[in-house]
């Protein structure tokens, strides 16, 4: 069993969720098991959350047959009673058991009751999901023109400055649209966590999340300083190949189409209707057939490269892909079959230790997420690149390169999302400012004087909260798992039909019944660290000089 943080054993107390031997269950004589009505209450949580994710993904791409729309609003707010009968016993049963597992259960109870009341608020819910939906439906135009998110995708990548330009503006658009009800939102948040005290609303969500501050904040801090001079090399040679002086200002708008100069493969020789294959070639390898699984896979336009909804763990898993160019749905699909393979390998019998998504604290999200890079960091593998593409051998060498820069992009930027998140929920910050700063010291770019604050034209901030740090740990924790199968299996471990087995048992099987640092250590033989990433990551030596004396 984890210890849970203390600041968040503080704030379950004065939520009144946490075990405490003065509270009796309701109705119940002292004769009788106190944890007993747990799997009632369970049932009715197990119900909720696969109505929550059938109502979410009906918002995303209609319903399946035999389904009707339901508000996902409406449908939250029904955690808050659940989680007022549960308290009673939460208590009593926390206080009586000596069961690892369902003192387990109990610990993902209270954070989830905790975690639920930092977002009941009516106000709240309703905002959550409305914020959500119109990211998710806004229309970028401009001049009459509609652009899609591919679009968007595009124009940053292009040669003409004033379109890098316009790619952002667009956003700016989005940004715009959404402030006010994003900074109504988390207004709302920061007096629910003030009401609780011990820390902000993001020290108490991440703590739901299992990565308190303490934990956190040394692996980050440790990997920024650790990339820092990777990534300014990559810096100036991304300059050089675009022509420009080693020392040449960068403006946030010209990464995208500068790392296009370093010699990126180009979209055409990612064929969309090879990725698929690609992925399913490869779980069949690793003795995975995908095809025979309880699992929906449609296309579509939306705030998200991709979403991977569980409905109903382990039987109805359903994947939403937005059809970006070039090797980005490759990455996609490979990223969204993890969560989908975690979802339909979960074999625990209650809905508590399933790991659904819908709240802060019934589920590892940076666990979830290691998971799907387990899968989505292969495109950078040499390995799956000549089993799986018809790209030459200097197209994989080009394509690693660009991989790899981009990879130490994607870290450092979500490090920068992280920042001004963070700061959101601090007193007195200034977003648009924490945007500036950040980007200026995590990026080494500026952002255009004239271009607008773009951190709200994401659906991130209202419906999945301090969440993307987890794309960081993730990226660590697949690594880690990947060198792990090295020695385990050997260095062709893609090829083992022994490895799917693995895999199912000692990281999908027992869902969230052991803490996710757990699970890392036991499937890894080492508590998390940024080695495995940094070596991923890490310029390939050249070969050695031949012919020389």
């Amino acid at each position: 069993m984890s210890v849970p943080h203390a600041r968040w054993l503080a704030a379950l107390a004065i939520a009144g969720c946490a075990a405490s031997p003065a509270a009796p269950v309701e109705g119940a004589s002292p004769l009788t098991d106190p944890c007993a009505p747990l799997a009632s209450l369970d049932a009715d949580y197990e119900a909720l959350a696969r109505r929550v994710g059938a109502a979410t993904w009906f918002s995303y791409a209609g319903g399946a047959a035999g389904e009707t729309a339901e508000d996902p609003a409406e449908v939250r707010a029904a955690f808050g009673p659940l989680f007022e009968r549960a308290a009673p016993v939460l208590a009593a049963c926390g206080a009586a058991t000596a069961d690892p597992a369902t003192a387990r259960e109990v610990e993902l109870w209270n954070r989830c009751a905790l975690a639920w009341r930092l977002d009941a608020d009516p106000e709240a819910v309703r905002l959550r999901v409305e914020l959500e939906r119109r990211v998710n439906e806004h229309i970028f135009e401009r001049d009459g023109v509609r652009y899609s998110r591919a679009d968007l995708s595009r124009l940053a990548r292009d040669d003409d400055e004033r379109r890098r330009l316009l790619a952002l503006e667009l956003r700016g658009d989005l940004h715009r649209a959404v402030l006010d009800d994003t900074r109504r939102l988390v207004e709302i948040r920061r007096r629910a966590a003030a009401a609780f005290g011990g820390g902000t609303y993001a020290d108490l969500l991440l703590a739901a999340q299992g990565v308190p501050p303490e934990r956190l904040d040394p692996l980050l801090d440790e990997l920024e300083r650790r990339t820092r001079d990777a990534w300014e090399a990559v810096l100036v040679r991304a300059r050089a190949a675009a022509g420009l002086a080693p020392d040449a200002p960068v403006r946030s708008t010209d990464l995208p189409w500068l790392f296009d100069k370093l010699g990126d493969v180009p979209d055409e020789r990612w064929p969309k209707e090879r990725a698929w294959p690609a992925v399913v070639e490869t779980l069949a390898d690793l003795g995975i057939e995908i095809e025979s699984l309880p699992l929906v896979r449609v296309e579509g336009d939306f705030g998200y490269g991709g979403q991977t909804i569980a409905v109903a763990i382990p039987d109805d898993v359903r994947m939403m892909i937005n059809p970006l160019p070039g090797s980005r749905i490759w990455g996609t699909l490979l990223h969204e079959t993890g969560h989908a393979l975690q979802a339909v390998y979960t074999d625990v019998p209650r809905g508590m230790r399933k790991g659904y998504e819908w709240l802060a604290g019934a589920t590892a999200p940076a666990y979830a997420e290691g998971m799907a890079e387990l899968f989505g960091l292969l495109i950078g593998r040499r390995e799956f690149l000549e089993r799986r593409t018809d790209l030459t051998p200097e197209e994989r060498e080009r394509f690693g390169t660009v991989w790899r820069a981009r990879a130490l992009l994607g870290l450092r930027a979500h490090l920068v999302d992280l920042a001004v998140e963070r700061s959101l929920y601090a007193e007195g910050a200034d977003a648009d400012a924490v945007e500036r700063e950040a980007t200026r010291r995590y990026l080494g770019a500026e952002r255009p004087g004239d271009a607008p604050p773009t951190w709200a034209a994401t659906a991130f901030l209202a419906a999945y909260p301090c969440y993307r740090q987890n794309y960081v740990l993730a990226d660590l924790i697949a690594a880690q798992i990947h060198r792990a199968l090295a020695d385990r299996f050997g260095r062709d471990w893609l090829a083992n039909p022994e490895v799917g087995a693995f895999l199912r048992e000692a990281l999908w099987r027992d869902g969230e019944t052991r803490e996710w640092t757990e699970r890392v250590r036991a499937a890894t033989g080492a508590d998390l660290s940024v080695e495995a990433l940094l070596e991923l990551l890490a310029e390939p030596a050249p070969p050695p000089a031949t012919g020389a004396p």
